[in-house]
C-alpha cells in the first residue's frame, strides 16, 4: 500500500474509533429520561396505594410514608439536577469530538494523537460510570418507598425493652429519616446486613409523632440484629 493510501485509512480508522466510543456515551440523556418518567410513575402509585389509610385517619404510618415520599421527591430533583448537569458534559464532549476531528484533519499521522482519543475515551467512561451510579441510587430509593408502602397498614407494636436497642437523643435539626440513615450506616460499617426501618422505630415509640420531635426527646432505636 502507497504512504498516502496508509495515511487516509489510518485517519478513517481513527474516526471510526470516536464514532463508537461517543455513540454509548450520547444514549446516557435518552436512558436517563426514561428512568426518571418510570421512577415518577412507580413513586405517584406508591402514594396512591397508600391514600385509603390516609383517608381514614393522620395515623403515623401514613404520616411517615408521606414523608418519605416528599424525601424522594426531593432526591428525585437532584437528581434530575444531576442529570442535566451530565448533559452539559456530553454537550462538552461533542465538542471536544469536533475539534479533535479538526486537528487530526490538519496535521500529520506521524504525531501522536493517540494521547488526545484516549483522554477522550477516558471522559466518556467517566460519563457512563455516573450514569449507572444515578440508576442504583433511583433504584435503591424506590424500592425503599416501596417496602414503606407495603408495611405501611400493619400495627403490630413492640415494645422498648423487648429486644435491645439504642437511645438516641434528638439534636437540633434532625428529622426521623436521618436519625434511621446513621444508625444504618453505622450498623452497615459493622457487617451487619439487617436495617432498622422507619416502621420498627415508630412500633418501637408508640407516642412518636415524626413531624413534632423536638431537641433533648429520647427515642428508642431497635437493633435488628
Amino acid at each position: 500500500m502507497s504512504r498516502l493510501g496508509q495515511v487516509v485509512a489510518i485517519k478513517n480508522l481513527r474516526n471510526n474509533r470516536l464514532r463508537l466510543e461517543f455513540a454509548g456515551a450520547r444514549t446516557y440523556v435518552a436512558g436517563m429520561k426514561r428512568l426518571l418518567l418510570f421512577t415518577s410513575f412507580l413513586a405517584t402509585v406508591c402514594l396512591l396505594e397508600t391514600s385509603p389509610a390516609m383517608a381514614k385517619g393522620p395515623s403515623l404510618d401514613a404520616r411517615a410514608i408521606r414523608e418519605d415520599y416528599r424525601r424522594l421527591q426531593s432526591q428525585l430533583e437532584d437528581l434530575l439536577m444531576a442529570h442535566n448537569a451530565l448533559k452539559s458534559e456530553l454537550s462538552k464532549l461533542r465538542g471536544e469530538v469536533q475539534l479533535l476531528r479538526a486537528k487530526t484533519a490538519t496535521k500529520d499521522t506521524a504525531t501522536a494523537t493517540r494521547d488526545d482519543l484516549e483522554g477522550l475515551a477516558k471522559s466518556i467512561r467517566e460519563v457512563d460510570r455516573k450514569r449507572v451510579q444515578d440508576k442504583d441510587l433511583i433504584l435503591k430509593e424506590m424500592k425503599a418507598l416501596l417496602r414503606s408502602g407495603s408495611s405501611g397498614g400493619r400495627t403490630t407494636k413492640t415494645s422498648p425493652n423487648s429486644k435491645k436497642s439504642f437511645e438516641h437523643t434528638v439534636q437540633k435539626d434532625e428529622t426521623i429519616s436521618a436519625i434511621i440513615t446513621a444508625y444504618n450506616a453505622d450498623l452497615k460499617s459493622q457487617g451487619a446486613k439487617k436495617r432498622i426501618t422507619l416502621k420498627s422505630v415508630l412500633d418501637a415509640n408508640p407516642k412518636l409523632n415524626p413531624r413534632t420531635m423536638r431537641i433533648g426527646q429520647t427515642l428508642f432505636i431497635p437493633d435488628p440484629r
